[in-house]
This record gives C-alpha cells, sequence and structure tokens, in this order.
C-alpha cells in the first residue's frame, strides 16, 4: 500500500509543477501590489506557475483580458483564473466560460450571485475568498465609536460606488456607528492620488472650509492618506493645524498600517489580510481531495490598537479619569 503512495505523490506534484494560475487583480494600489507579490511568492512555494495581470480599474478591459485567455487555444491552459472583480457585478459571463472549459474559478474580495450556479459543475472547483467586508466596515464603525463618545462629525473617504467592497464596508460602518455620528461622504477610487483630488476639490468649495468636523475615515488606509495629503496642502495654516489634528482612521494590512499608527501618522487601522495565500492553498486542497472547497472562506480582521486602547487614548486626549 505504501508503495503505491509514493508514486501518486509524485504525480501530483509534476502536475502542479505545470498548472497555470491566472490572477487578475482591479488595479496596483498597495493592498493589491501585495496581493501580487503574494500570490508569487505562495505559488512558487506550492508549485504554481503564477501569471499577474492588472485591469487598471477598468471592469471592461478585465472582461476582455480574461475572455481572450479562456478562449485561446494556446498552451499550458490555465488550471484556475484567481480574480478580484473591479466591479460588483463580477465577470459572470467570463466565469461561466472558464467554467464551462474547466478552468477553476476563484473570487476574492467580491459578493457575487452566481457562486452557486457554477459549483453545479462539481469537477471544476469554483470558490470565494474574502476579508469579510461587513466586519471590516464594523470594526471602523467601533473604532469612529470610539473616538467619538460624545458624538461628532467624520469626513469619509469612500471607494467606488461600483464596488462591492466599498458598499459592503459603508454598510457595516453604519451598522455600528451610533446615531449622534454624522457622516459627509466623498466618493475616490482606490488610490492615494485619487482621495487626494477628491479632498482637495472639496476644499476648495467655501461651504466645505466652514464644516467642522471631528474625524476623518478612510476606506482604505490609502485613501485616509490622501485625505491627510490635501489637508496639508491647504493655504490656510489655521485651518490646516486644526485638519491634521484630527483622529485619522484606515484599513490595510499589517505591514502596511501598523507602523501608520505607531508613528502617529493614523489614530487606528482596521487590520485585515491577504487573500491569495489561503486562495491558492485551498486550491492545492481541491486539487488533491477532489472535493469542493466551502463557498465562502474568510481571513482575520482586527483593530489596531485594540477597541479598549483605543476608548482609554480617547478618555487621555480628553483628560478624563
Amino acid at each position: 500500500m505504501g508503495r503505491r503512495t509514493l508514486p501518486c505523490r509524485r504525480v501530483l506534484q509534476e502536475a502542479m509543477n505545470k498548472l497555470r494560475i491566472i490572477v487578475s487583480l482591479p488595479n496596483e494600489n498597495a493592498y493589491q501590489r501585495a496581493q501580487g507579490i503574494a500570490a508569487k511568492s505562495t505559488g512558487e512555494h506550492l508549485g504554481f506557475d503564477i501569471e499577474v495581470i492588472h485591469a487598471g480599474d477598468d471592469a471592461i478591459t478585465q472582461s476582455q483580458q480574461l475572455l481572450k485567455i479562456v478562449q485561446s487555444r494556446s498552451e499550458p491552459r490555465p488550471y484556475a483564473f484567481l480574480v478580484e472583480p473591479v466591479t460588483g457585478a463580477g465577470l459572470h459571463r467570463v466565469a461561466h466560460a472558464a467554467v464551462a472549459d474547466g478552468v477553476a474559478w476563484v473570487i476574492s474580495n467580491c459578493d457575487v450571485d452566481y457562486i452557486q450556479q457554477l459549483r453545479k459543475t462539481p469537477e471544476t472547483s469554483s470558490f470565494a475568498v474574502t476579508q469579510g467586508q461587513m466586519e471590516i466596515g464594523r470594526i471602523q464603525g467601533r473604532q469612529i465609536a470610539a473616538l467619538l463618545p460624545a458624538g461628532g462629525s467624520v469626513l469619509y473617504i469612500q471607494g467606488p460606488s461600483s464596488s462591492s467592497v466599498s458598499a459592503q464596508r459603508r454598510e457595516g460602518m453604519e451598522f455600528t456607528k451610533r446615531k449622534d455620528i454624522r457622516i459627509t461622504t466623498l466618493r475616490s477610487s482606490w488610490s492615494e492620488e485619487s482621495a487626494c483630488r477628491a479632498v482637495g476639490a472639496w476644499l476648495r468649495l467655501a461651504t466645505s472650509r466652514a464644516e467642522k468636523f471631528d474625524l476623518v475615515a478612510g476606506h482604505t488606509h490609502e485613501l485616509a492618506l490622501g485625505a491627510r495629503k490635501a489637508l496639508q496642502d491647504m493655504g490656510d495654516h489655521e485651518q490646516q493645524k486644526r485638519w491634521l489634528g484630527l483622529p485619522f482612521v484606515g484599513v490595510g494590512i499589517a505591514q502596511q498600517v501598523e507602523p501608520l499608527v505607531d508613528g502617529n501618522i493614523l489614530t487606528a487601522a482596521v487590520v485585515t489580510s491577504l487573500t491569495m495565500e489561503l486562495a491558492l492553498k485551498t486550491l492545492v486542497h481541491a486539487l488533491k481531495t477532489k472535493v469542493q472547497p466551502p463557498e465562502y472562506n474568510f481571513v482575520d480582521a482586527f483593530s489596531y490598537p485594540s477597541l479598549e486602547q483605543l476608548q482609554r487614548l480617547r478618555q487621555k486626549r480628553a483628560g478624563l479619569p
């Protein structure tokens, strides 16, 4: 029995060494760059051939890139697509074409409505790996509440309206924030530069300068940093000083956001995780067992500092015992 097991493992490893995985990412912001690096390093460790492509935040470009690969007859054929969609629509047509062609389909950080349909083809793996965007929003809502115990007004830099990540983070935040906290929302794409432009344009409005805010929150740490940069560039030094004295909060992976909090650039952050390592390891397990993975697989998120530490920090700043 043992003699037959070793050759089977060798055949499996040899097969995996030839497997091509296409990783499609929506853009090249800090989080997605880290996703690409994680995909390549994890893929190399597991014996996959990883190819990372970016869509430039354009849903049509992403669809065309992937459909071209599906329809191509060139070798080697992809074993799987690992896709983070640009929009919540989630590439429905391409996903069905890929699975029909025997290519596994893995969704990252997007809540799509067609995974169950894909899983009706059990011999081809279809599943999602996500950060749990609602929970990220809930944690950020609790951070805002901890930092504004007497209520107040928040300048909230939100991601694109077409993004399910943006919608779910907003919904989670609204669920946990108190009613005495008011939200003023600005929209941005997923880059620091875009957030800086959005806040800069808003600041040029006479009405916005007169509004009083108590905290600045971003859907990512880059959006929070973009807002901070725009506020640093203000000509009115008194207003600049007041704005930059506010708490800033954002979201990102540990190596990106914890140094910003420790350096007092951000007051707090929701620390989340990359999805690529879990997605690729789940693919390996599906390959070995020939069993569909769970439909949804979640990575961890938590507050940094903890909510209790934030409450103590706010009490200290307010001179409370």
